[in-house]
């Protein structure tokens, strides 16, 4: 819940009248968001997550009027930035792309503008249908095939996406962003997050990261949340001091026991 509700006040920060749904079940207790909010309660079978989860988006992009674009975010992300340029860019859906040759393209955070809602919505039922039908085997389901569905869509590897940043695929114009800009995961380690990342504009905490969502929130964008400048400016400064301590005692510290990451 505490991710949930920096997401949705980072969404706020940098688009003030930004509508923030959240995609759950029925039995879901929600509680500690402090932005307005509605909920969208759908389904979830638990040995097929991914899947469920892309159900539930496809009820969300179903039921939008799009009078604003739609973007599809993990919980474990926060806007470090406005996507206002890339919303005044002509296109149907934008994707993120990164150095993977499995997975070039990564499912954390789909746009869907609001130019031509009709196609956009027809797109996500095609890679719906697409996941559904090759990618929704054993551990897919669960985890990858929305990824894999993605990229047979696309039909780009990584170095490809790279030199083509526009592509249509079936009458939809699809808009290919890098990963490092927009969709940024740092190293897993304070020091990563340090200088507050100013040229990434959507940060994602994936895996053992989302430790280092919280320290970011509270050095770089809830001091954002001041009105009074000189609020603003005293938070930050006592803000980043203490990050700036944690940092120094996590370089010192011993290193962790290592462990097996699935870096989704």
């Amino acid at each position: 819940m505490r991710m949930l509700d920096m997401l949705f006040r980072s969404a706020r920060l940098f688009h003030r009248g930004a509508r923030c749904t959240l995609l759950t079940t029925r039995d879901t207790h929600v509680t500690g968001i402090r932005v307005p909010f509605r909920r969208l309660d759908q389904p979830v079978d638990h040995g097929r997550l991914m899947l469920s989860r892309s159900l539930a988006q496809l009820a969300c992009v179903e039921a939008n009027d799009f009078a604003r674009p739609l973007v599809l975010l993990d919980s474990d992300i926060l806007m470090n930035g406005s996507l206002q340029p890339l919303f005044a860019e002509d296109f149907d859906v934008a994707l993120t792309w990164r150095f993977n040759k499995t997975m070039p393209i990564n499912g954390g955070l789909i746009v869907l503008h609001n130019h031509r809602p009709d196609v956009a919505r027809a797109f996500y039922r095609r890679f719906l249908q697409c996941y559904q039908e090759r990618h929704a085997v054993g551990d897919n389901a669960g985890w990858y095939g929305d990824q894999l569905a993605l990229q047979e869509l696309v039909g780009l590897d990584w170095k490809q996406a790279a030199a083509q940043p526009r592509i249509e695929r079936d009458g939809v114009r699809i808009r290919l962003l890098p990963c490092d800009t927009w969709n940024f995961s740092p190293d897993n380690q304070l020091a990563a997050i340090g200088n507050g990342l100013p040229d990434k504009l959507v940060l994602h905490f994936k895996g053992q990261r989302k430790r280092l969502m919280e320290p970011f929130w509270d050095a770089f964008l809830a001091p954002r949340t001041h009105w009074l400048p000189w609020r603003r400016r005293r938070a930050e400064r006592e803000a980043v001091a203490r990050l700036q301590r944690a940092i120094a005692a996590e370089t010192n510290a011993p290193p962790p026991p290592s462990v097996a990451e699935v870096d989704a």
